[in-house]
């Protein structure tokens, strides 16, 4: 099976190569992309960045650090092309923000929730206390709060802190300033947490579009092929880093400066919280919906799923088992 995958994706790789000819008599189309971090969650992107694959697909990409709740705004401005902070992006389209997920990544979350205050030990014991997280609506918080309500407590009962960054949200955790907040494995590595700190393995607590990539509803109707392009880049850069460990490490590690062991139990992690193959069924996107309206106070879109458009990334795929 992996040899058939592997057969599939040179013959994809060498009609890529042929078309990326044409592209070499011009120069490379310069678009610009928004990532939170350069970590393993986005190993699909960092992958595809270093083996070439965007530039295959004749694009230059311009990295942008922003998080979703500055990505987002930018995204339906025209600022940028195309945001990583999927997550983000849906809610802005539950709000009925002209923005569209075209591909899901991950749907599992790689936080583990922890608490630095003794007395919690489990979820009804964050009642009353403060959680610290990046930015409201944002997928650290989106996580605690789908654990909270699989547990009946209720979202309201916990005050949530924003701070931005992890630069800011991971000392003020460690200050004693406030109480608990969900951690990726790597910053669990970094922090030296032992394991009676984790309330939760949120990953298999719940379920969620978690990261992947948005675009502006305009871009996808004006442009469907610069999206085909990028993803395309994508799905290679996707299926190399989930079949090549220790390459891909070794690659984030470029990005990201946290300690090898925690690169390490973030890229196993991440992998684990895969999609099979870049989209996510109907029932899970229209309970996300509902729970995302919800959360910013707004009406139940009438149609849930004009949200999502997995056709291009479907095709891409569909075009890797034709060629098994």
């Amino acid at each position: 099976m992996l040899k058939s995958f592997v057969t599939a994706l040179a013959t994809i790789a060498l009609t890529i190569s042929t078309t990326a000819a044409c592209f070499a008599a011009a120069a490379a189309e310069n678009i610009k992309v928004s990532y939170a971090v350069l970590s393993a969650a986005y190993m699909d992107h960092v992958t595809a960045m270093e083996k070439g694959y965007f530039r295959d697909e004749g694009l230059n990409i311009e990295v942008l650090r922003m998080g979703g709740g500055v990505a987002t705004p930018a995204l339906l401005s025209g600022q940028i092309h195309f945001s990583s902070s999927a997550g983000s992006s849906l809610s802005a389209a539950v709000r009925g923000g002209p923005v569209k997920i075209v591909y899901t990544n991950l749907s599992r979350p790689s936080y583990s929730l922890v608490a630095t205050n003794p007395s919690i030990v489990s979820a009804k014991d964050l009642v009353g206390k403060k959680v610290v997280i990046n930015s409201f609506g944002d997928t650290g918080h989106l996580a605690t709060i789908l654990y909270l309500k699989k547990y009946g407590i209720n979202p309201s009962s916990v005050l949530f802190i924003t701070v931005g960054r992890n630069e800011v949200r991971l000392p003020a955790l460690m200050s004693g300033m406030v109480d608990a907040t969900p951690l990726a494995p790597r910053e669990l590595v970094k922090l030296g947490l032992q394991k009676q700190n984790v309330l939760a393995d949120l990953g298999k607590e719940i379920q969620l579009v978690w990261n992947g990539v948005a675009v502006s509803s305009k871009l996808l109707v004006e442009n469907p092929a610069l999206v085909e392009r990028f993803l395309r880049a994508i799905v290679r850069g996707r299926e190399y880093a989930r079949r090549n460990r220790d390459e891909t490490i070794a690659i984030i590690g470029k990005h990201d400066p946290s300690p090898i062991e925690g690169l390490r139990a973030d890229y196993e992690v991440t992998k684990s919280s895969m999609t099979d193959e870049g989209w996510l069924p109907d029932d899970i996107l229209r309970e996300e919906v509902n729970i995302r309206a919800e959360l910013t106070k707004v009406a139940v879109p009438a149609n849930p799923l004009g949200m999502y458009d997995y056709s291009i990334v479907k095709k891409i795929y569909g075009q890797l088992k034709a060629n098994r």
